[in-house]
């Protein structure tokens, strides 16, 4: 039986869901929820099984029973996530009342599929260049396409928050990417 761990700091969501009154923040923690169900059932049906499931205010870790045989199951589990997340937004884009979280799931799984070292998509890219080019030559590449998608990131972040004055997440998402990229 997987073992189930939910970090204190993740229940503090809870009264922040509860207190919107426009319901964008339960769209988003849905979106969030299925996106990581999406990856938890693709590791079932490639048979890789999990051990651990810990519940972050940043997604769900899950710990898997045995390492991948190969890198298409790797990228299978990887590209499951945005792909419902694609498949949510393409179904309700339509619906009146379902358009929140319809675009939650939109954006959810684009900054995912995003090529950088720690998202969806960067893994994704370093298994495809893992298939076809040695290790390192896969390491140094996948880094170098991370850090020009971010300076791109990072950039339009700025223009952003320096026209509304106000809208700074994407800037802190850039920056906290960064980090966990040269950390890596």
């Amino acid at each position: 039986m997987p073992k189930i761990k939910i970090s204190p700091v993740s229940l503090l969501l809870i009264p922040l869901v509860l207190s919107d009154p426009t319901g964008q923040i339960a769209d988003t923690l849905i979106s969030v929820c299925l996106h990581e169900l999406g990856h938890l059932a693709a590791i079932i049906i490639c048979g890789v099984g999990f051990s651990c499931l810990n519940i972050t205010p940043y997604g769900l870790e899950i710990t898997t029973s045995r390492p991948y045989r190969n890198f298409y199951e790797e990228i299978a589990v990887d590209s499951a996530g945005c792909a419902v997340n694609f498949i949510c937004w393409a179904v309700l884009r339509n619906s009146e009342s379902l358009s929140g979280f319809a675009g939650s799931s939109l954006i959810l799984g684009t900054l995912n599929a995003l090529p950088v070292l720690s998202l969806d998509g960067g893994e994704v890219l370093f298994s495809l260049l893992s298939v076809f080019l040695p290790y390192h030559v896969a390491c140094k590449i996948s880094r170098f396409v991370s850090f020009i998608t971010l300076i791109c990131m990072w950039t339009f972040a700025a223009y952003i928050f320096l026209f509304s004055g106000y809208n700074y997440s994407l800037f802190i998402m850039t920056v906290w990417l960064f980090g966990k990229i040269l950390c890596h």
